[in-house]
């Protein structure tokens, strides 16, 4: 195949090279603000709100947003939660979401099989099958997480020209070490693409990959994301391809996690669990 071949495909080379690529190098090949600053601008947050003290959130003063240069639409929140509170969504996702029947191993009502689960689907239930989201097939998304993308949402879209939306429906992926997802687009919501879709990073880094919306319009730019990190995919974005190569073991979640750690079972059994994993929660409105 020539290499100007209009089917050459440019993201899936890439996807293999970080696969491959040590710990060490992919820290500082994927794009940071440390590493790239020149890749992400600066959205000044002028906005004042009031947080809900339960969400446990850094005050908006202390948050930093940024638009990523390499991809129109997609857009970066540098972790604006506590300690306190990664700790409680990291909980929230062991001992509540996993606790279902809508799982990656089925029925996890008693959380026996949560050292297997690699996803659970909140709100709006997706069809992995037919890759479609029913409207008979639901379950009420927790209020927690509602109000947490409400307040993310109002506070973005009064500094970009993001519009609001409605947290529908949610997958939380449990990352493995070893695990990976594979390069792919959501077009599954309808008429609701046009809406943003919101995702949360919690326990250790990731490569993440986006690129165009063909594997051969363009090389996908690798991101690294860290506990607490927030992505937000609007406009164009919301329908190029998307991939994590990588999970990578982060010196610095001990540190994050373990700061005014109290002594307590669930502190233990949520270290335990994520000192080697990395837990994910996508969300996004399914009907306009």
């Amino acid at each position: 195949m020539s290499a100007t071949s209009d089917n050459l495909d440019l993201f899936t080379p890439v996807f293999k090279y970080f696969r491959r690529l040590p710990d060490a190098d992919c820290f500082s090949q994927a794009y940071s603000i440390a590493s790239h600053p020149t890749l992400f601008q600066n959205c000044p947050i002028t906005t004042s709100v009031d947080l809900d003290p339960s969400l446990n959130l850094q005050p908006v003063s202390t948050w930093s947003l940024f638009s990523c240069l390499f991809c129109d639409g997609l857009y970066f929140l540098s972790n604006p939660f506590t300690s306190i509170s990664q700790r409680q969504w990291i909980h929230r996702c062991l001992n509540i979401y996993a606790r279902q029947t809508k799982t990656s191993v089925g029925d996890n009502s008693n959380n026996e099989h949560l050292a297997r689960i690699r996803w659970a689907t909140l709100g709006y239930h997706y069809d992995w099958t037919n890759k479609i989201y029913k409207q008979d097939d639901q379950t009420k998304m927790p209020n927690e997480l509602a109000q947490l993308c409400q307040t993310i949402m109002q506070i973005i879209s009064s500094t970009t020209n993001c519009s609001m939306m409605q947290a529908e429906a949610a997958i939380v992926n449990y990352y493995h070490m070893n695990s990976t997802l594979c390069a792919h687009t959501d077009h599954s919501e309808y008429d609701a693409l046009t809406k943003p879709l919101i995702s949360f990073s919690f326990g250790n880094a990731a490569v993440f990959l986006i690129g165009g919306q063909t594997k051969t319009e363009c090389k996908p730019s690798p991101i690294l994301l860290r506990s607490g990190d927030i992505i937000l995919m609007t406009g164009s974005s919301r329908l190029c391809f998307h991939a994590v190569p990588r999970i990578l073991s982060d010196p610095l979640l001990k540190e994050i996690l373990n700061e005014n750690l109290d002594n307590n079972d669930d502190n233990e059994v949520c270290w335990s669990y994520i000192h080697d994993k990395r837990i994910n929660i996508n969300v996004r409105q399914v009907y306009s």
